[in-house]
């Protein structure tokens, strides 16, 4: 990923083939360069073609097999400079395995000898590890303080390909940090949670994303990386969805799964299939959402990927589950998330407590609320009941009680009455209907009811929003 210690045209080339995405090829290459002149190249060189295969392993999901080339590679023991940088690959792979703790401890003892022997590249390297773990842990004001020391450090190390992946993780820092921006007190810390509706309150870090995202596409075609460029787009894509315009990004994400395959590069399509799931989801296309989840979680477990990703694909299939009806699924993939996270507590969702100790991030938000929220928005006129609620979402009335409180901050009823009145200004805003008949519409069968709560609301009648809307 970085540029070579030794002045080798072969190891630069590989390391220029694994960056454009010829994990196969370069990972290849650079083993059958070590067995072709192990006893003939020098000490430095044989370090970097080890941590080459290590990068292409990573990135094909051959874990293992990272594990031992870096490993190889620290028993050459070339130079107290080439040990860090081992080390930092180390670090890089603990953070692929779940192990956050252990990479952040790596990377808390190389950063002041990485800085004292000038070796910007790798420094800026390092921090992009921090940053994804702070990312994963939700701790976003900490990554974006370590973004404005890692950035001008990318620039200043003359390599635009780190300076890309900088960007790259600054601008999904922005992304991430955007879900903390919601209305409803349970912000929900991962983007494949979000729903098109959600985006008002947080336009300026999704803007901010775009704008790194940008950037960092313009940087890697400057520096002709195509494959770099390509990746940076998907995360555009993203974007794209969080917007609302998920119809825009579902051909080019398969593509761009097609594209993956064919490299073997089985993270980054864990990472596309997951993309592609939420697309579809958003879209109503639950089948194909869940097809394209359970082929990466397979991959997931294949692999030993066990980051935060496998947290997200357990709960993206709870949601996917749940639209489709099966409660039993759904709820088995929500309670396997809520281990993975630490947050499974007496068998019920719980974002205040696990255990006696505080979890380090919230749980997200059950699957059943999303489930709620889809029965409510398509029976805003009718009446129903708090148990018939609860029995489409395949609940108890107490267990979404229960979720409502420690999630959204607020009873069931109080969250139907919010949703029809927010419904309904939207009407009154845009509509030339009576307010008699927006009312029914949307679950009021008293004006005066109406008009009360309206008030309560929006702080005015709901003739006056009407009347205003025509001016």
């Amino acid at each position: 990923m970085m540029r070579p210690l030794a002045r080798s045209r072969s190891v630069t080339a590989l390391w220029e083939q694994a960056r454009a995405g010829d994990y196969r090829g370069a990972g290849k290459a650079a083993r059958d360069a070590l067995a072709a002149g192990r006893r003939h190249t020098h000490a430095a060189t044989r370090v970097e073609f080890f941590l080459i295969a290590a990068f292409c392993s990573i990135r094909q999901g051959q874990l293992a097999d990272a594990r031992s080339d870096i490993e190889a590679a620290a028993r050459i023991g070339a130079s107290p400079h080439a040990t860090l940088r081992v080390d930092v690959w180390r670090a890089e792979l603990a953070y692929f395995q779940g192990r956050y703790s252990e990479a952040t401890r790596l990377i808390a003892g190389l950063l002041p000898n990485l800085e004292k022997h000038g070796d910007l590249a790798y420094v800026a390297f390092a921090l992009r590890i921090q940053i994804t773990i702070l990312i994963a842990r939700g701790e976003h004001d900490r990554a974006l303080s370590l973004g404005e020391r890692a950035l001008p450090v990318a620039a200043a190390s003359g390599d635009d390909y780190v300076l890309v992946q900088i960007l790259n993780v600054l601008g999904t820092v922005h992304f991430d940090r955007a879900t903390s921006k919601l209305r409803e007190p349970h912000a929900r810390a991962h983007l494949t949670a979000l729903d098109p509706g959600d985006m008002v309150p947080m336009e300026a870090d999704a803007s901010e994303a775009l704008r790194l995202f940008q950037r960092a596409r313009d940087a890697a075609d400057r520096a002709g990386n195509e494959f770099a460029a390509w990746y940076v787009a998907g995360n555009i894509e993203r974007l794209e969805i969080l917007l609302g315009r998920a119809e825009h990004a579902i051909h080019p994400i398969r593509k761009r799964l097609a594209t993956l395959q064919a490299r073997g590069a089985k993270y980054d399509e864990i990472v596309a299939r997951s993309n592609l799931a939420w697309g579809l989801r958003t879209l109503g296309r639950f089948d194909e959402a869940l097809h394209e989840l359970d082929v990466a979680q397979k991959l997931a477990r294949e692999t030993g990927t066990a980051n935060v990703l496998l947290e997200f694909l357990e709960y993206d299939r709870s949601i996917v589950l749940g639209a489709l009806g099966d409660v039993a699924g759904a709820r088995a993939s929500y309670r396997r998330y809520l281990q993975l996270t630490g947050g499974l507590n007496r068998g019920e969702p719980s974002p205040s407590r696990v255990g006696n100790a505080a979890p380090a991030r919230r749980p997200l938000e059950p699957y059943f609320l999303k489930r709620a929220d889809r029965y409510i928005s398509e029976h805003l006129r009718d009446a129903f009941t708090l148990p018939q609620l609860a029995a489409h979402c395949g609940v108890s009335s107490r267990t979404l009680e229960k979720a409502f409180s420690e999630f959204r901050g607020l009873t069931p009823v109080a969250h139907v009455r919010a949703v029809r009145l927010d419904h309904a200004h939207r009407a009154l805003v845009a509509s030339k209907m009576p307010i008699a008949e927006i009312a029914v519409r949307h679950g009021f069968r008293s004006p005066t009811t109406f008009a009360l709560e309206y008030r309560k609301r929006f702080g005015m009648p709901p003739s006056r929003t009407h009347r205003d809307a025509k001016r």
